[in-house]
């Protein structure tokens, strides 16, 4: 079983247990954004192939920085695989338990309006849309409007 020794020399097994590694400064961050990122060992177990990262892939970039602000032991982990850029424009997007979110927001106030640049501001919205009556509809089709005929009773 891995594990990364903490700065006293105790054995902490679980990311879950550590403080989340946040540096000082976003700025002090100087990961590549681009070509492939390998994550240290520690931080996604298994052959080579499955720590490694195209950063040009967005679902990629993503597991990659998950990985990386999840599992990293230390600052030192953290600023030399991230980004500044990148991680403010993938911020939202990433997927990350509530106290590593809150560590980053906390020391970092300006992750917290980081706007969410992955959708295309020129694609409007479709705010008018109704809700279907019944179900759920399908984008693109129309609603098939259902109607009910009445028989008439038979004479016996």
């Amino acid at each position: 079983m891995s594990y990364v020794a903490t700065r006293d020399g105790r054995k902490n097994r679980s990311a879950a247990r550590r403080t989340p590694a946040v540096p000082d400064r976003i700025e002090d961050l100087h990961g590549s954004s681009l070509g492939v990122l390998e994550v240290p060992h520690h931080m996604s177990c298994g052959h080579a192939s499955r720590r490694r990262y195209d950063l040009e892939d967005p679902a990629q970039l993503r597991h990659a920085y998950q990985q990386v602000l999840c599992e990293a032991a230390g600052c030192g982990e953290v600023e030399d695989l991230i980004n500044p850029a990148t991680l403010r424009r993938v911020w939202r997007d990433l997927h990350l338990p509530s106290r590593v979110r809150e560590a980053w927001e906390t020391r970092h106030p300006s992750l917290r309006r980081t706007v969410n640049r992955t959708r295309s501001d020129a694609t409007p919205r479709d705010e008018t849309r109704v809700p279907a009556a019944r179900g759920f509809t399908r984008r693109g089709r129309s609603p098939v409007s259902r109607t009910t005929t009445v028989r008439p009773a038979v004479a016996r």
